[in-house]
């Protein structure tokens, strides 16, 4: 197989487990929520009974492929409690060929010393070095990955949570995915009480979404070799460590997976960020260092700030517009013969380099909006921008679409008032997504002239989603920038656009349509359009 190629690595047979198979109480316990309608979830799709588990067990240790994974895990003054839950969750994995990398920064807690002594003396498969000084989560970071000799690093905070699973469902990808550099996984935050709360359903890789903040969270597993190409932690982003390593890594266009599943638990405690956004001002001066050496690095010209209409952690990048004579605006007269309009425009003006299309009745647009939407384009793997559209009552017409498998895209957040951020600030961050709304959008000539245009044997607005998934497959994405707002007086409803579009959509694209919008988490409603839970059980994409 591919991966004995790549992995010529021998394990060492790993040493008895010290602790090894959780309680079912504990299982129980650590499955509790105060949120209703999430707990009902987690029942559904994310309780591992002891049977389970046990299952799971048998499983991994008959694997083949049983490669080591290194937990990297900088200590400092953690409450002991929650030092003991944390290593807890990592002894009484399903897959047990880890080893854990503990590093002291420095701790001058006696609780939080004795503590780390306690437990490395009881379990062989901890690994503690102590630094003599704090001397900041990078350095403790780098000093862990020295350290690690397994073929993969987990990064874990000291005071959060893994699920009993989340090894199981690495080891399981990487067995499917050999080639895989990165993967990471859905999340949730624990309460002070220790229940769980705030899912995080995370859409595929997104690139341009990690240009407005660090959506991937945790949990998060580099292949070892790769996260040391990286260099590892860079001394001085204290705070957004994992996010400036993350951005560097997506420089080099690594292969990244993402499983969807909840496998990490994010604590909530008094000074964390979890809880007091403001408990480390720092971090945010060091995302924005982050993203502004990332454009740098990549030679985008643009600035970076706080995104101040929400919460902290969010950022905008401005990125430098096109002269306004390298693109044209088509407006549409109606929304029949949408590609012959759209590919009679790009003949008829040879020379510009991209083309702005709106909708029959938007209203006249200021400079600002135009720089918006054509200034995204100057990434070269992004082929199409749209923006917000919203009806005369600021209400949203448009804030993302998400494909379904009928062929009629969901509209989130249609009817919502425009301040709505959303789940995921989903209206209101620049992100990725795979529908650009056909009244508001540009798209790139370059990219035009490689598809061969747009698809003439649609007759309506289907032409634009067939060419931008056409665009994907090709790895050119579509970016969504809220920046952009539109007003548009009416505009026929997607349920009223030809039949016949809608079939040949669906037909072409079943299969892609079948196993989900990679932008959209599967574990979150296509019914309504809020964004709630999915109650489908289970999710059709979701294995």
């Amino acid at each position: 197989m591919f991966w004995q190629n790549l992995f010529k690595f021998k394990r060492p047979e790993p040493p008895p487990p010290i602790i090894d198979t959780p309680t079912e109480a504990q299982l129980k316990q650590w499955a509790r929520s105060q949120w209703i309608e999430y707990q009902a979830w987690i029942f559904h799709h994310s309780f591992l009974t002891w049977h389970d588990w046990q299952q799971l067990r048998t499983t991994a240790i008959n694997w083949e492929f049983q490669p080591l994974i290194s937990v990297i895990t900088p200590v400092y003054n953690t409450p002991p409690s929650y030092l003991r839950e944390c290593i807890y969750s990592v002894q009484t994995q399903a897959y047990p060929y880890w080893e854990l990398c503990l590093v002291d920064d420095g701790s001058d807690n006696l609780e939080t010393l004795a503590g780390l002594q306690e437990l490395v003396s009881t379990d062989p498969r901890l690994k503690l070095h102590r630094l003599p000084h704090n001397q900041g989560i990078c350095q403790a970071t780098n000093q862990g990955l020295t350290m690690a000799q397994g073929e993969y690093v987990v990064f874990l905070d000291h005071d959060d949570r893994l699920a009993t699973d989340a090894f199981y469902h690495l080891v399981a990808t990487w067995q499917r995915h050999p080639e895989c550099q990165i993967i990471y996984t859905d999340r949730d935050m624990l309460s002070a009480e220790g229940h769980r709360f705030m899912h995080l359903f995370k859409p595929d890789w997104s690139p341009e979404t990690l240009l407005s903040g660090n959506y991937l969270f945790h949990l998060l597993a580099y292949r070892t070799d790769f996260i040391k190409q990286l260099g590892g932690m860079r001394i001085g982003l204290e705070g957004s460590q994992d996010y400036d390593l993350i951005l560097r890594a997506a420089d080099t266009h690594p292969i990244v997976y993402h499983i969807p599943k909840i496998l990490y638990h994010w604590r909530q405690h008094q000074h964390s960020v979890a809880l007091e956004h403001n408990a480390k001002e720092y971090a945010y001066h060091a995302g924005i260092r982050a993203l502004q050496d990332t454009l740098t690095r990549r030679g985008l010209v643009g600035t970076v700030t706080e995104n101040d209409q929400l919460w902290r952690g969010h950022y905008r990048v401005q990125l430098q517009p096109p002269p306004k004579d390298r693109y044209q605006i088509l407006n549409l007269t109606s929304l029949i013969h949408y590609a012959y309009q759209v590919n009679q425009a790009f003949v008829t003006h040879a020379q510009i380099e991209s083309l702005i299309i709106f909708g029959p009745t938007v209203q006249t647009l200021d400079s600002t909006t135009l720089d918006e939407l054509t200034a995204w384009l100057q990434i070269p793997t992004v082929g199409l921008v749209t923006g917000k559209v919203t009806d005369s009552k600021q209400q949203f017409l448009h804030a993302g679409l998400v494909h379904r498998a009928n062929g009629i895209p969901l509209a989130v957040y249609t009817g919502f008032p425009e301040p709505t951020p959303g789940y995921m600030a989903f209206t209101a961050i620049v992100r990725n997504l795979s529908a650009p709304h056909p009244a508001c959008c540009v798209i790139k000539r370059s990219l035009w002239q490689r598809l061969n245009g747009l698809n003439s044997d649609y007759q309506g607005p289907h032409a634009l989603f067939d060419f931008a998934l056409r665009a994907l497959e090709l790895g050119l994405r579509t970016v969504y920038t809220p920046f952009v707002q539109i007003t548009a007086t009416e505009w026929p409803i997607i349920e009223t656009w030809p039949e016949s579009d809608r079939l040949r959509f669906t037909e072409h694209w079943s299969p892609w349509l079948i196993q989900g919008d990679p932008y959209y988490n599967p574990y979150l409603t296509l019914e309504l359009n809020d964004m709630g839970l999915n109650t489908q059980w289970p999710p059709a994409k979701v294995s």
